[in-house]
This record gives C-alpha cells, sequence and structure tokens, in this order.
C-alpha cells in the first residue's frame, strides 16, 4: 500500500486554508479538508494522476478548492511537498524539493 507523508510545511499550509475558509463561512474549512482527504485517496490508488510539473514532481488539483497538491513519489511512498494555491506565489515550494532527497 502506499504511504502518504506531507512535509511539515504542507501540513501548515492545510491549516491555515482550513481556519482561513472556516473564518469565511463556518464549516468551509471541514469541507476544504475531506476534498484533500479525497484527494490524497485517489493519489494513494493512482500515484501517476497528477501532471509531472519538474522531473521529479507531479501536481493534482482538488476537486472543489482552488489548490493543488505538489508531490514526490518515492517508492511506495508519496510525499506532499505542498497545498498550493492556484495563482498565489506559483512556484514558491519548488526549494522544498532540495529537502526530501
Amino acid at each position: 500500500m502506499t504511504i502518504v507523508r506531507l512535509l511539515a510545511a504542507a501540513d501548515a499550509e492545510v491549516s491555515e486554508a482550513a481556519a482561513y475558509f472556516d473564518d469565511q463561512r463556518n464549516g468551509l474549512g471541514k469541507r476544504f479538508e475531506r476534498d484533500l482527504l479525497d484527494t490524497l485517496e485517489l493519489l494513494r490508488e493512482h500515484p501517476l494522476a497528477g501532471k509531472a510539473v519538474t522531473k521529479q514532481s507531479r501536481s493534482l488539483r482538488l476537486r472543489r478548492f482552488k489548490y493543488n497538491i505538489v508531490y514526490v513519489l518515492d517508492g511506495d511512498e508519496i510525499i506532499v511537498v505542498a497545498v498550493a494555491h492556484h495563482r498565489r506565489r506559483p512556484g514558491y515550494w519548488r526549494r522544498r524539493l532540495a529537502t526530501i532527497r
């Protein structure tokens, strides 16, 4: 079975986004987290589902929110590098790639 691991920075992004969405509307943060978990489950079943972004990273869009899961495949592990908004600070997560190899 494929293991999914979030880098600490990616985990912090999830918490920040969920808190932001809850501030906008009660319960919206939970919907964001559910969308994220559903997308992670899809990745667990189909690790190559995301499009290639760099030689080592891939990206898959959440279904309902304008966020991408940026990840690296490492054997039987999916390492989530970032949970990044579509338009805010594009490519900021690239420097994190050096920390996982």
